[in-house]
């Protein structure tokens, strides 16, 4: 019972609507999307779009490490792809009692794909096995955040799969996600310390961490591990491949599933890994957006840019911010997929880094 219980807790990721742990099961290969929404911000619209970029749906076949199960994935290519010209990639991970079109829908992630030139790929849980609140990703469980096995490595063969068909820079894959994608994003940039150039994390929470570190009810506010703890882990699961991945951190003071105390842990916990100090930011920014006001933070790491970043807003839920309106959406905020872009532009994998991997794999 206690641990369908702390299941339960890693399920409230995602959670706004009323809903209950259920036994996993397949998923239909294109769950119902729900109503049209349109941004009543007046920023990245579709009727700005004149020329819009095209999906193509794929499914990702289970291979032969534990744990590896089939997944339906969508791939947003800009318009005029140009197959001799490689495209940075974002993957985006939706979060629970979500699907990967919900998230593209609210993210609005293709309109700025096809503005700026790059390629977006969703992906769904699809399947799943134990008890989880629906279509979470298992951030929580050991066997599917290390790497070589699991959710976190079917990902990345995802992600090798899209390099095979398309023309993708290897430099520039990075990787985002909500709630408990936000949890499996944080997840793939240890796993895949030298593959992964840049991520970032909405409402998620840190490396390892239990299922106890989501709140069962809006007056609890989660039990997170010591900082010292996560830091061990994230180094233990790197290994030879450690590399200080650069992170953008966004996170609600008022977000009642997640509290802000997990993106606190997951900035110190970066810091400690990789000897940032975590109390003295480069720089401190503070802004409003429709009425939300919001500090960005820059902590620089041994180089010259910045290696961890935090946005918190001081209004808004447990959603993503600045998007389009929808399920698990807060519209009124600063327009975070733009502010990430920016943020992954300015971090792609360093061309030492780049080597060495191809060179070992």
């Amino acid at each position: 019972m206690l641990a369908r219980v702390i299941a339960a807790g890693a399920g409230a990721l995602g959670r706004t609507a009323r809903g209950h742990p259920r036994r996993s099961g397949p998923r239909p290969a294109e769950p119902p999307v729900r109503g049209p929404g349109r941004s009543r911000l007046g920023r990245l619209r579709d009727i700005d779009r004149p020329h819009r970029g095209s999906d193509h749906e794929r499914t990702f076949r289970a291979r032969t490490y534990p744990r590896s199960r089939d997944r339906h994935y969508v791939v947003h290519l800009p318009p005029g792809y140009d197959a001799r010209r490689p495209l940075p990639l974002v993957m985006v991970l939706h979060g629970c009692r979500q699907c990967h079109r919900d998230i593209q829908r609210i993210s609005n992630f293709d309109v700025l794909a096809d503005r700026r030139g790059f390629a977006v790929v969703y992906p769904f849980v699809t399947s799943y096995t134990g008890w989880r609140m629906e279509n979470c990703w298992g951030w929580w469980l050991r066997g599917e955040i290390r790497p070589g096995a699991g959710e976190v490595q079917d990902l990345w063969g995802i992600v090798e799969d899209i390099e095979e068909e398309f023309n993708i820079d290897a430099r520039r894959i990075h990787v985002t996600g909500l709630s408990s994608g936000a949890g499996m994003a944080v997840a793939m940039l240890v796993a895949h310390p030298g593959r992964i150039a840049s991520g970032a994390a909405v409402a998620g929470v840190p490396y390892s961490e239990t299922a106890a570190a989501v709140g069962l009810t809006k007056r609890t506010n989660g039990v997170f591990k010591r900082v010292p703890e996560v830091s061990a882990a994230m180094h233990a699961a790197m290994g030879a491949h450690r590399r200080p991945v650069p992170i953008f951190i966004v996170h609600s003071r008022r977000d009642t599933t997640v509290h802000i105390r997990a993106a606190h842990s997951l900035r110190d916990s970066w810091a400690h890994c990789f000897g940032v100090d975590a109390s003295k930011p480069a720089s401190v920014r503070v802004g409003s957006a429709h009425g939300t006001v919001w500090t960005l933070k820059k902590y620089r790491g041994a180089e010259r840019r910045t290696l961890v970043e935090t946005l918190f807003t001081e209004d808004g839920e447990h959603g993503w911010l600045g998007g389009r309106p929808g399920s698990f959406s807060e519209p009124h905020g600063p327009n975070i997929s733009e502010m990430m872009w920016r943020f992954f532009r300015r971090h792609p994998l360093e061309r030492s880094t780049h080597k060495s991997v191809t060179e070992a794999a």
